[in-house]
């Protein structure tokens, strides 16, 4: 065999070499290739229930009353506290020191899982006041502490006082640092970014010394060694004549804020000025959608696209609502936080009140009512589909429908712990308290001592 005719051999050779896999190819982009996906594996943990603890805030407070230091804050009137456990029990109870206040504490709740199973347990307290510099009823839940808190609401106009109540029930030293958001953006005020708050003890911060000169402040404070329990106190005193007194519970961003059970009350409908704002806050620019709904679920208001800026607060005001109670509702595409303001009118013996948005929650929790003035539980559904929530005290069981999209109010008593099944829909409520001279409102959160399920990815 000739060199020539090997070589024409190869050639050959590769031509139907290269024919076949050129044909493989064509084959392969002609008829799909099985396709084997296996989604990600996850594992839903149940965490380990742990003891359970519960800050409440304590008495009232008032500054400027010694002569001596215009600054010092001093007791105006005790609070009176209601709690209670799962199975009809009692938690543990202990207290806060409040450095720098004399003769000063704040009730501390606590209650151990019974071996593997959580037990639930609620508290809440309320004080009234009537004096030159304070009047007005507030009430406030005792809540477990966390490492994120923000407090929308509060001014530092002349009149108003703010004291934000920061509280660390455990058992290890925390330091938290303030972001205040405003007309500016957001600022780190000088000294701010490590204030020590020690084990078992509740920091009292003016609300000036760290948002002086904001008129709508948003304040986020994060916590590092021990989450915290944050509230704000505020007052105010419009010309020598007391306007009220509030104490507002942190929140959380979310992209629904809902905040069901605003008091109209017919003081505030009838009066000349008309009253009610909602504060929102986005950390980037966004449209957030407003609606104000009325029980049976109609709007009370046109609905309203708010535009927003990063990291400025903006208040929108809700105008004359007839009297009443309506759900405030705030959905935007990014997370925001929000509340509502409502007042019971401009002169003597009136009230206001800092609407804080309240979790969308489900199952079973205790909501602890304290002493005050027509308590109602305010239930908000902001699904598509109708539920049914049951309340259960000591005068029986009362079986609730809530048609989607609307909210219905259940009058309570005073004083008592409740069990408030949620269903597996979805609610939003909160304990209303609503008077000629009187207004409070109290979120109600889901049970701290049974958390979600966390999802593991192995």
């Amino acid at each position: 065999m000739t060199r020539t005719t090997t070589a024409i051999r190869i050639g050959i050779g590769a031509l139907v070499s290269a024919a076949s896999v050129a044909a493989v190819a064509l084959g392969a982009g002609a008829v799909p290739w099985p396709s084997v996906s296996t989604p990600a594996a996850t594992v839903s943990v149940e965490p380990a229930p742990a003891e359970v603890l519960l800050a409440c805030d304590g008495p009232l407070l008032a500054v400027g009353r010694t002569a001596e230091d215009a600054s010092a804050v001093s007791v105006a009137a005790d609070a009176s506290v209601v709690s209670g456990a799962e199975g009809g029990g009692a938690p543990a109870e202990s207290t806060l020191a409040i450095p720098g206040v004399a003769d000063a504490t704040a009730p501390l709740l606590s209650q151990l899982p019974d071996g593997r199973d959580a037990v639930a347990i609620a508290a809440a307290s309320s004080v009234s006041a009537s004096y030159g510099d304070l009047a007005g009823y507030a009430a406030s839940e005792c809540r477990a502490p966390q490492m994120e808190s923000w407090i929308v609401g509060g001014d530092v106009a002349t009149g108003s006082t703010g004291l934000l109540l920061i509280a660390n029930p455990t058992e290890v030293n925390a330091v938290v640092s303030l972001d205040v958001y405003g007309v500016d953006g957001v600022t780190t005020p000088a000294g701010a970014d490590a204030i020590a708050v020690p084990a078992g003890t509740q920091t009292v911060l003016p609300l000036a010394s760290v948002a002086g000169g904001e008129a709508s402040p948003v304040v986020r404070i994060e916590a590092t060694g021990a989450p915290v329990r944050v509230t704000l106190q505020s007052s105010i005193v419009r010309t020598l004549v007391p306007g009220g007194i509030d104490l507002q519970p942190s929140t959380t961003p979310a992209l629904e804020q809902v905040m069901p059970g605003v008091a109209v009350t017919d003081e505030a409908a009838s009066g000349e000025n008309p009253a009610g704002l909602v504060r929102l806050l986005s950390t980037s620019d966004a449209t957030a959608t407003l609606r104000v709904v009325g029980e049976d679920g109609t709007d009370a208001r046109a609905p309203e696209d708010v535009v927003l800026t990063a990291d400025q607060p903006l208040s929108v005001d809700l105008g004359g609502l007839p009297a009443g109670r309506y759900t405030v509702r705030v959905d935007s595409d990014v997370p925001l936080v929000a509340a509502a303001w409502q007042t019971t009118g401009f002169g003597e013996a009136s009230d206001f009140a800092w609407y804080a948005a309240a979790p969308e929650i489900t199952g079973e929790t205790l909501v602890a009512v304290p002493d005050g003035p027509s308590p109602r539980l305010e239930i908000a559904n902001t699904r598509d589909v109708d539920t049914t929530v049951v309340v259960t005290g000591e005068g029986g069981e009362q079986i609730v429908d809530v048609a989607a999209g609307s909210s219905v109010s259940v009058g309570l008593e005073g004083a008592a712990v409740y069990t408030f099944d949620a269903g597996e829909t979805g609610v939003h409520a909160s304990v209303g308290f609503a008077d000629a001279s009187s207004l409070a409102s109290l979120p109600v959160d889901q049970d701290p001592a049974s958390p979600p399920p966390v999802v593991v990815y192995p």
